[in-house]
């Protein structure tokens, strides 16, 4: 059984992909189709992935999803939280 994939664990790979681009936050926000406080809400645990937000990410970053797709499955054990983020 493969291990679940946590919020922390899905922004992890999306900042891998976004150093790898070489983008700043504004712009890989922007690639995103989000806005750049949002990301950093994202980032910092303030606010959970929803279904629109990771239908964007899918979207726009297509290598992703299967991260998106095992976040989801995995949804459960951390309400699509960052472990030790905000309410």
């Amino acid at each position: 059984m493969k291990p679940v994939m946590r919020a922390t664990d899905l922004i992890t790979a999306l900042e891998t992909e976004r150093e790898r681009r070489g983008l700043d936050h504004r712009a890989f926000s922007t690639l995103l189709g989000i806005h750049e406080s949002y990301w950093h809400r994202l980032r910092t645990g303030e606010r959970a992935f929803n279904l629109n937000t990771l239908t964007l990410v899918m979207q726009n970053l297509p290598g992703i999803t299967p991260e998106v797709t095992a976040f989801i499955v995995g949804q459960g054990d951390n309400d699509g939280r960052r472990e030790g983020g905000g309410a």
